[in-house]
């Protein structure tokens, strides 16, 4: 499983974060909840909530007529 999911996340993208929520997850990571797997989920969440809005929009043209 770990081997398949290293292929698959390859790319990085480094974020900033508060310090609450800094300790947010580092409290979350001692209730033994996987940080990175709950990052990824809450992107792709946040990403299929809002696709109809990243679409680009067509614009409209003015016909007098």
């Amino acid at each position: 499983m770990y081997y398949k999911m290293a292929k698959i996340l390859t790319k990085t993208k480094v974020i900033r974060i508060s310090e609450q929520q800094l300790n947010t997850l580092q409290k979350m990571k001692s209730y033994n909840v996987d940080v990175g797997e709950f990052i990824r989920q809450a992107i792709s969440e946040k990403i299929k909530r809002e696709y109809k809005d990243l679409l680009p929009k067509p614009k409209k043209e003015y016909c007098p007529f």
